[in-house]
């Protein structure tokens, strides 16, 4: 793998494992929570990949350099941004200059690294770095946040916060969202559960946003969890949009799941590719959940189990643009709820073929308890 990297801003390539010309590939790293996890991730976790099969597989973990075992502390540029001026007319928090970023630490404004973060000694249910609001926002550089153990949440954003440009590894999470927020521009590995684990308050209208990110080789569940909670499908929702992510080499790629809630997904011009379970998975967790789903311009292939599968759900499924879905272990795409409209739009195609590399189920497009409609799909090998 070989990547190039500029931190002025200008566009960053990345060489990966068999990449499609069609979706840009997100950048690649150039320089060498408050919150504990919920049971509910867990159990999630565990009954998906009893349900769909998907064998928990460790992929291979990249040597890094050496470290002094001291604590590496960054030297951080703290401000508000150019104009100085919070969003939407409120206070900012005042500049800090030349200051230095800890472990542990919570920001409200604007963070920038200028070297890389080691923080072994995060623990469990805690965060190497935190940001808090709307006003926080954290530009790593492309410098890595690093827990070297595994333990805790690399970085945790709160009620609306941003991480951009960060490189985050070896964390029992690596980013760790609640209420909402946005990261752009990042690479998340070698996680020991999460790459990107998303939740909110039942209470709270969650909006969030990733893109341009690659999430890979974390170990024990999805590149991107995301649980959506609500009081009821009829008075609550959240939302998640996905654009320009590749999300491989886990167990899962992507799983969006609700509890009393309504799920608005969108993903696109992005892969979920060679996880030990399914591409993309969308379900319900215990509760009612309804989804409105789009997908445009999406590659799931060489997954051990489903190139997506929908569980338990109603609403629906909106094929917008080109989805190909082959060579999965089972079927390429496999919905097993009732009450849910699977539409293939005019300016859409769904490719679904050369499925069922090791699977028992004997069609591409499983559906039986679903409504289809639209242009129908097609099954090109050549894909």
């Amino acid at each position: 793998m070989s990547s190039q990297a500029k931190v002025d801003g200008s566009t960053a390539q990345l060489d990966m494992e068999d990449p499609p010309p069609s979706i840009p590939t997100p950048p690649k790293r150039q320089k060498a929570s408050s919150f504990s996890n919920t049971n509910i991730s867990k159990i999630l976790v565990f009954a998906l990949c009893i349900f769909i099969g998907g064998g928990i597989g460790i992929a291979g973990y990249s040597v890094f350099a050496s470290r002094d075992i001291q604590q590496q502390n960054a030297v951080a540029i703290i401000g508000e941004g150019p104009d100085n001026q919070g969003k939407a007319g409120k206070t900012p928090p005042p500049v800090v200059c030349g200051s230095t970023v800890q472990c542990g630490q919570t920001f409200t404004g604007e963070v920038k690294l200028t070297e890389d973060l080691y923080c072994p000694q995060t623990t469990s249910g805690n965060c190497a770095i935190t940001l808090e609001g709307e006003d926080a926002v954290l530009d790593c550089n492309q410098y890595m946040i690093d827990g070297d153990i595994r333990v805790g949440n690399g970085i945790c954003l709160r009620n609306g916060a941003s991480a951009i440009n960060c490189n985050v590894q070896k964390f029992k999470d690596g980013i760790y969202v609640e209420n909402g927020g946005e990261v752009n521009d990042c690479e998340v590995m070698f996680n020991d559960v999460f790459g990107i684990q998303v939740q909110n308050e039942a209470s709270s209208t969650t909006k969030m946003k990733i893109s341009n990110t690659y999430i890979h080789d974390n170990a024990g569940g999805s590149g991107i969890f995301f649980l959506g909670s609500g009081e009821s499908p009829e008075s609550s929702e959240t939302s998640i949009e996905v654009n320009n992510v590749k999300s491989n080499h886990n167990v899962i790629g992507m799983s969006f799941a609700g509890v009393n809630v309504k799920l608005e997904v969108q993903v696109k011009d992005s892969e979920t590719s060679n996880n030990s379970g399914s591409g993309i998975v969308i379900l319900k967790k215990i509760f009612d959940a309804a989804v409105d789903v789009e997908l445009d311009g999406i590659i799931s292939r060489y997954n051990d189990n489903f190139g997506v599968f929908v569980l338990s759900v109603t609403g629906d499924v909106k094929v917008k643009g080109a989805v190909n879905l082959y060579k999965n272990g089972n079927s390429g795409f496999d919905v097993s709820a009732y009450d849910v409209d699977i539409v293939v739009e005019r300016r859409g195609a769904l490719n679904s073929c050369g499925n069922l590399a090791s699977g028992s189920l004997d069609e591409d497009i499983r559906s039986d308890l679903a409504t289809f409609s639209g242009n129908g799909y097609t099954c090109d090998s050549t894909s």
